[in-house]
């Protein structure tokens, strides 16, 4: 359930939710606190800012690790796409390979792939049932290319320029598997719940900080809040490559099937 709220629902549900809890968790300690009582309670003031720091650096500490997560995995998607778009290049034009009635027909069904695949990165939300099918209309062209490639090395074995197209295509249905496998893993919810946690209860600390010295910085708490949920927000939309605004740009696979599409024989 929390996998689908932070990763399957739309990009402004997160902040704002975020904004609502915060701003509760500062105003309510101070709607709630009975007047503070003077002096007497030194050792205390100096224990909850004890309590009060680690539990701020613990979320700054969950914050950096989950960002860096989540930019590794951004820019592993990025590179992902250029991969695939290399690889299927370099097989397209390896299919020169094949005899002309063959090659014609692989060509085809390599641009049908491409596009399918370009169809599924596209889809906002992509549903289980949406991606099981694109995966297996991808698996069903990797056949037939599969099956043409292979004949034909297998009619003739010593053709060095069909072993390459072979090579190729095999790298070509590899990285397949890596792409569909980063579309749909994401940072470890138990990490980003744990940062949510750790962010809230350093937020009610404040609160009941501001609760007992009296005060209500408002413009400095809307700050604080407004820092808070840029920074996890930027965290889960670096990790969410469908529905975020940060998405992995698909350059180089569309001027590829545009390329495919104008050259087809």
């Amino acid at each position: 359930m929390m996998n689908a709220f932070l990763f399957g629902t739309a990009g402004w549900v997160l902040p704002v939710t975020m904004v609502v809890v915060l701003a509760l968790m500062l105003e309510l300690p101070y709607r709630l606190a009975k007047p503070r009582q003077p002096v007497a309670g030194e050792k205390k003031t100096v224990a909850w800012d004890i309590v009060q720091a680690g539990l701020f650096t613990l979320a700054a500490f969950v914050l950096g690790l989950s960002f860096a997560q989540s930019t590794g995995r951004f820019d592993a998607r990025r590179e992902l796409v250029v991969k695939e778009a290399n690889s299927i290049g370099t097989t397209w034009l390896r299919a020169e390979q094949l005899p002309p009635a063959l090659e014609k027909r692989f060509r085809a069904d390599l641009t049908a792939y491409l596009s399918v695949r370009l169809t599924a990165y596209k889809t906002p939300r992509i549903g289980q049932a949406a991606l099981d099918r694109a995966v297996a209309r991808s698996d069903a062209y990797q056949a037939q290319l599969w099956s043409i490639a292979s004949s034909q090395l297998k009619a003739h074995p010593t053709n060095l320029g069909l072993s390459l197209l072979m090579e190729t295509l095999n790298d070509t249905i590899d990285v397949s598997g890596e792409q569909f496998q980063a579309l749909t893993t994401h940072t470890p919810t138990a990490i980003i719940s744990l940062m949510l946690l750790l962010v809230a209860l350093a937020t009610l600390s404040a609160g009941f900080r501001f609760a007992r010295d009296g005060a209500r910085p408002l413009a400095l708490s809307a700050l604080f809040i407004f820092a808070n949920v840029a920074v996890v927000t930027m965290v889960v939309d670096y990790d969410r490559p469908q529905v975020g605004s940060i998405r992995v740009n698909l350059g180089p696979l569309e001027r590829q099937l545009a390329s495919m599409q104008q050259t087809a024989p």
